[in-house]
């Protein structure tokens, strides 16, 4: 019979373990993929294939971000010290064990498809290259910040791949939108970090040029994004339904980047953050939208 403090404690990491998976970060690159396959197919594509391009992103960046806190938890014991790991919730041992097994589900999820024989190395590789990233890549600042923003975007021509459609323009510019917006999004979460990344030599911009420079960087980035966002509305590759949404979405990426840059404080980035977040969100229904 379980006591009910051992009860106790295995639910608190069954919860800490789910936490750590991010699952709304997840959900949202799972749902990139699905929306991509659309987007390439000028519709819906079968129910197999947009369950497995879901489950292949979900299960991936879940995984991925398991091991990122396992990585990090040296760093995390002076910068969050009530994660998980830091906290003694969930061991070491336990979080690679339940990434591992997060892996094996995104990666076989990934054969299914006609386009296999790419669908499942790229899939593979996504994985390698975010575990090297965090085991070592991590401290090198702005190549970190690209191999994440890589994966970020990688959502948006893995799933035309994974319905047979490579090569989509409207999928290939939407890669490089993601890529330039999570670019920034990683410039500005480096910020809060700074105590953190310097003790273990981590050299984000924030931590080599200060975090005004990043503050300002970060808004850059974006604002450069959101005034590139229309292209393809008028190279005609998406209707009217994708600048409705694009519109929202851009407004709360300006302003939520425009606060960090002009107060790069940890209580502000970590507010904000999650707008910014949503506003990526908006934007991938603009993407999903585009065809209209």
């Amino acid at each position: 019979m379980v006591q009910p403090y051992q009860g106790l404690t295995r639910k608190r990491r069954i919860s800490s373990l789910i936490g750590m998976m991010r699952v709304r970060n997840s959900a949202l690159m799972g749902i990139a993929v699905v929306a991509s396959e659309w987007v390439a197919l000028k519709g819906p594509a079968s129910l197999v294939e947009e369950i497995a391009g879901f489950f292949v992103a979900f299960f991936l960046t879940a995984g991925v971000m398991i091991t990122n806190d396992y990585f990090d938890r040296e760093v995390d014991r002076i910068n969050r010290p009530e994660r998980p790991i830091p906290s003694g919730t969930v061991t070491g041992k336990q979080a690679i064990a339940f990434s591992a097994a997060l892996f094996a589900v995104g990666i076989a999820s990934s054969v299914i498809g006609p386009w296999m024989p790419i669908a499942f190395p790229l899939a593979f590789f996504s994985v390698i290259i975010s575990l090297v990233y965090n085991a070592g890549l991590k401290k090198k600042g702005i190549l970190g910040n690209a191999i994440v923003s890589f994966n970020v975007a990688l959502p948006f021509i893995y799933g035309s791949i994974m319905v047979g459609r490579p090569g989509s323009l409207m999928n290939d510019l939407f890669f490089a939108y993601a890529f330039v917006a999570n670019m920034a999004r990683e410039v500005f979460k480096g910020i809060p970090d700074v105590t953190g990344d310097k003790s273990r030599g981590v050299r984000t911009l924030a931590v080599v040029h200060g975090t005004k420079i990043a503050g300002l960087v970060g808004f850059v980035l974006v604002a450069l994004d959101v005034a590139c966002s229309p292209l393809p509305y008028f190279m005609g590759v998406a209707g009217i339904g994708y600048l409705i949404p694009l519109t929202v979405g851009d407004l709360l990426l300006l302003h939520s980047s425009f606060a960090m840059a002009k107060r790069p404080e940890p209580r502000v980035v970590d507010k904000e953050k999650g707008e910014m977040l949503l506003g990526m969100g908006v934007i991938i229904l603009a993407f999903l939208l585009s065809p209209l």
